[in-house]
């Protein structure tokens, strides 16, 4: 039953406006990378020259020999506590918390810089490795994404929206290049981070048109940001090309629809794992029939590259039909199956019925004949009462 419901929503072109909610979240992810990754590492640049000035240190001075558990407090709030003195996240002696601090000077500095710099002081240090601080500058940018979920990233581009926008606002370094306020809710990026929420983790992958218009205004509004992007060339391009997608007008990579029906069912994959109820486990099973019959329905395309949004709503509609298809069928085989079954209970019913009779019947004859046992010793008794009675009576007389 959850197929039907699903491809009936999805008949009325939902599914087709949650693609296109998709590739637009997609388009402007990579409109705004390569900003990010710069300020990044301009970030991580400043943070190496703050600490060997401050601390007499020659430059271009780095450390790659302390792990994150070495410069991280044990125990710290939500990464590592201490029970029955011993601590999960400070394993040995090679993963204990150095007291005297990095023997170069530079790690425990480091993260004081990536401290200060969290706008709400709480750096996601189970993301990343403190090794390579001084080398990838990505590894720094993964101290200011959620907490969970970003540990094997090392780049933007393998980054989701979420952590992307969750850097720009989490580290305070960005805000000289946003126009908007970061701190404040609401805020552009805050706005895109819900965006992205919203369409990656859509419960039946539909989008009602009111949303995808909003989404296209939203979005926009990121990318032209009077801080920084309104003059970013990757940006600019960005907002090009969400304006054709809007406008259907818009050439798109089929790498690109397969990028986010990958992206979509990697999260259903994650969620029937993770979740215990049964009807969400359900959904998330539907969502991937719908997504791997929609990357089957490309491959119909032939070898293009690129495709048109006419194209791309044949595939959809394509998708739907075959969806429903498989439903129809699946449909008669439990209707089959249970048809056989009805009859099988039927037959075994009538079976268990009549040998019910059978056993009331056989327990009724018992029953008659002790009661027939019964009251043939009762006449008997009676008889022999009788008779008794009749000697007596005979005895009696012939004694006068």
């Amino acid at each position: 039953m959850a197929s039907v419901s699903l491809s009936k929503k999805l008949s009325n072109s939902r599914y087709n406006n949650w693609v296109k909610a998709s590739l637009a979240v997609l388009i402007t992810k990579e409109g705004i990378e390569p900003f990010v990754e710069e300020e990044i590492e301009q970030f991580q640049q400043k943070c190496l020259t703050d600490i060997c000035n401050n601390h007499g240190l020659p430059s271009g001075t780095i450390c790659t020999n302390c792990c994150t558990e070495n410069v991280v407090n044990c125990p710290t709030n939500k990464i590592c506590n201490v029970k029955h003195r011993k601590c999960s996240y400070h394993k040995d002696s090679a993963t204990s918390f150095l007291l005297a601090g990095c023997p170069n000077k530079i790690c425990h500095n480091f993260k004081t810089e990536i401290q200060k710099a969290h706008r709400y002081n709480g750096p996601s240090y189970k993301n990343t490795d403190a090794a390579q601080w001084c080398s990838k500058s990505w590894e720094v940018a993964k101290c200011f994404t959620p907490p969970d979920g970003y540990k094997d990233v090392v780049s933007a581009s393998e980054t989701d929206f979420n952590g992307v926008n969750s850097v720009i606002i989490n580290c305070e370094c960005f805000q000289t290049k946003v126009t908007d306020d970061l701190s404040k809710n609401g805020n552009i990026f805050d706005k895109g981070r819900e965006i992205g929420k919203a369409v990656r983790h859509a419960p039946i992958l539909e989008v009602v048109d009111n949303d995808l218009k909003q989404y296209f205004i939203d979005l926009d509004n990121l990318l032209s940001d009077t801080g920084h992007l309104i003059s970013d060339n990757n940006a600019k391009l960005a907002r090009k090309r969400l304006s054709e997608l809007q406008n259907d007008t818009l050439l798109i990579g089929k790498d690109d629809v397969r990028k986010v029906l990958d992206d979509v069912a990697k999260v259903a994959h994650d969620n029937i794992k993770t979740q215990g109820d049964e009807f969400i486990k359900e959904a998330e099973k539907r969502k991937l029939e719908l997504i791997e019959t929609t990357k089957k329905s490309l491959e119909t395309l032939g070898n293009k590259e690129n495709i048109t949004l006419a194209e791309v709503d044949k595939v959809l509609k394509s998708s739907i039909d075959e969806l429903e298809k498989q439903t129809k069928v699946s449909l008669k085989r439990i209707k089959k199956a249970t048809d056989k079954g009805v009859k099988k209970m039927k037959t075994e019913t009538l079976k268990e019925s009549e040998a019910a009779v059978d056993q009331v019947k056989q327990a009724a004859n018992e029953e008659l004949q002790k009661v027939s046992a019964a009251n043939k010793q009762k006449e008997e008794e009676e008889y022999i009462a009788a008779k008794k009675s009749e000697y007596k009576h005979l005895f009696h007389t012939i004694q006068r």
